[in-house]
């Protein structure tokens, strides 16, 4: 063989591991664009599911009022006697709430956060707003058969309430009360 038929059996040779090597790379590629694609679809419906529980959460806000202080106060110390309109706005409370646990937990189901930080916000807060006499209540007649709450977020709430005390509300303001008191006041 001469060496113009080596330098063409070479080439042709190369040629052929150059289209492998490129073919490589046009299908890493697409599996590039894939996983991006995934990715944007992600980030996408997470930002309309924050627009969704913002618009919820927006509408229960104004439904609470200036008032809604006055009337959480009154449900944890006299719920018996809550009117209509007050049970309204505790129910916007409640709603909130909870909407703001099941947009925490979406994101952890996505992947943007880690599953146990969902569970943390649900230890650390579901008691303080459900734990009294009207949020349990409210809590059983919104959870039970609920299909478009989390059943997992269902569980975590309801082993949160069995752990603490049902005026969990109340005794936590009454120990923050009690320590300004004993501390007294600063002259700053």
């Amino acid at each position: 063989m001469t060496v113009i038929e080596q330098l063409i059996v070479n080439h042709s040779k190369m040629s052929d591991w150059l289209q492998v090597a490129a073919n490589v790379g046009i299908v890493i590629g697409l599996l590039l664009v894939g996983v991006q694609l995934k990715q944007n679809s992600d980030l996408l419906k997470t930002q309309l599911l924050y627009e969704e529980s913002h618009r919820a959460i927006e509408l229960e806000t104004q439904v609470i009022g200036e008032n809604g202080a006055d009337v959480w106060a009154k449900s944890i110390t006299d719920a018996k006697n809550l009117s209509l309109a007050e049970q309204r706005v505790m129910e916007a409370l409640c709603r909130s709430f909870t909407e703001q646990l099941r947009a925490t937990r979406m994101l952890a189901e996505l992947g943007l956060l880690e599953d146990e930080e969902w569970r943390i916000r649900v230890n650390a807060e579901s008691a303080f707003y459900l734990a009294n006499e009207y949020g349990a209540a409210w809590w059983v007649n919104y959870s039970e058969g609920n299909t478009s709450l989390p059943h997992d977020l269902v569980a975590a709430i309801n082993t949160r309430l069995s752990e603490v005390d049902t005026d969990f509300t109340v005794n936590y303001n009454k120990a923050v009360l009690d320590l300004v008191i004993k501390h007294g006041t600063s002259d700053n």
